[in-house]
């Protein structure tokens, strides 16, 4: 089982016995949990997680609920900068234009020491802020690797740009252990179906990505942290 079907699975059983105790439906309680990022932080977590009894992973969730809806963020780079500028995001990537981040340090360090030696440059960057979460935003969340995640990607890597209206995306990442399956489906080799069964044994990595000022407004610098 990949991490993040194992993540999966736990999430499924942290929701349904969350769902119990309080008396609530099961599609509040998964709104519950998406609201606060759950899964991301159980991802962070993962190893942890996987040492616990089950009662320790629903009282996992249940704690991060009850403290807030703060998220903690990383993005690597082999730039220095003071202030985010969507203007200068890359263009194509699966969410669409935007600043792009992950709840993951050991990604955004790796994606950061990769992009110092493709770019030549002697340093790199890893940006920690905190994502203050409100509800005047709108965001987009992808559990899986689904059709519809697939079919979010196809749309803003071929047409460039922003192919969507939400401030925030947050979702798996098409990176070194999707990226041969998911451009066999870019390029119609594979279908939707054919391509969510390959990916469903891939451990995959988490991105969270700023679309507009508003959404960038909300993230707040903790460290700045220079590796070489």
């Amino acid at each position: 089982m990949s991490k993040q079907s194992d993540i999966e699975f736990l999430l499924v059983l942290a929701i349904e016995n969350y769902s119990k105790k309080y008396e609530i439906s099961y599609q509040e309680t998964v709104e519950l949990f998406h609201n606060n990022h759950i899964m991301e932080k159980m991802l962070v977590q993962h190893e942890y997680l996987h040492q616990i009894a089950l009662e320790n992973v629903i009282e996992f969730g249940e704690k991060n609920i009850a403290e807030s809806k703060n998220l903690i963020l990383y993005h690597g780079s082999d730039f220095f900068f003071e202030e985010i500028d969507l203007s200068k995001s890359q263009n194509r990537r699966d969410f669409g234009k935007g600043f792009y981040t992950t709840v993951l340090e050991k990604q955004a360090k790796d994606w950061a020491y990769r992009q110092m030696l493709r770019n030549g440059n002697s340093k790199n960057y890893v940006y920690k802020y905190v994502f203050e979460e409100s509800d005047d935003l709108k965001i987009k969340h992808f559990d899986s690797l689904s059709k519809e995640w697939l079919e979010f990607i196809k749309s803003n890597r071929s047409s460039g740009g922003i192919q969507h209206d939400f401030d925030v995306v947050i979702g798996p990442v098409a990176d070194d252990n999707t990226m041969q399956t998911v451009q066999l489906y870019l390029l119609g080799t594979i279908t939707s179906d054919e391509a969510v069964e390959r990916l469903k044994f891939n451990d995959v990595n988490n991105q969270v990505s700023f679309h507009t000022e508003k959404a960038i407004s909300k993230l707040k610098l903790i460290k700045r942290s220079v590796y070489a």
